[in-house]
């Protein structure tokens, strides 16, 4: 399972290459987008599906903005595992251009029904309520993965506080405690058996992945 703001595809180079995003991804069963490119007015190519064709997976995107009616960019799952239901839930407020989303999707894994949450979030010293309300849920679920970008250091008030109740955080293995980490992969009722990271360069961001087993 997995976590990769892809930045509309565009690597430290300033090249926009997808391929190199379908490399780094492509051996998760599991994926949480963010930054994903939906369709715009010049062209109708939505990143997330063509993730999707290209490395066989279901792609289900969820747009934060659009752009001339466009859903122009977003969030997205991809996943080899049948999804049996997902809910789209705004956050609010919001900053910027971007509406803020949570989506909640519930997952067939080895028989047993799993949760997996995907956001992308503001920074928390601009608005802390959609970071409270997305923990909230997280909390409220037996068997759940949170992946997504929160923009929030791991010595935060808010996380401090989550990550002492118990929660499996996966990417402390990989980077300890890093103290500009934003990506993160939590999880709750599950067993994280390994993770591992990639560096930046296909993005501005490193991509997060982790082997989980059900407790």
């Amino acid at each position: 399972m997995g976590t990769y703001n892809i930045h509309r595809g565009r690597g430290l180079d300033g090249k926009r290459n997808l391929a190199r995003i379908a490399r780094m991804i492509e051996g998760c069963d599991v994926v949480g987008l963010q930054e994903v490119e939906g369709h715009g007015l010049r062209h109708f190519r939505n990143q997330a599906y063509q993730l999707g064709r290209d490395c066989e997976y279901a792609a289900h995107f969820s747009p934060t903005r659009r752009h001339f009616f466009f859903p122009h960019r977003g969030n997205a799952l991809l996943t080899r595992l049948p999804v049996t239901h997902w809910q789209r839930e705004p956050l609010s407020p919001t900053t910027g251009k971007a509406y803020r989303n949570m989506t909640i999707y519930t997952i067939s894994f080895n028989g047993e029904a799993v949760h997996i949450i995907n956001t992308h979030l503001s920074k928390p010293e601009e608005q802390i309520a959609p970071l409270r309300r997305v923990f909230e849920v997280f909390s409220g679920l037996e068997r759940v993965v949170l992946l997504g970008d929160f923009n929030a250091h791991p010595a935060h008030p808010e996380l401090r506080e989550l990550l002492a109740s118990g929660v499996e955080d996966a990417t402390s293995i990989i980077t300890g405690q890093d103290p500009l980490r934003v990506d993160w992969i939590l999880a709750r009722g599950l067993k994280v058996l390994w993770a591992r990271s990639e560096p930046t360069g296909p993005s501005d961001h490193p991509f997060y992945l982790a082997s989980l087993s059900l407790t």
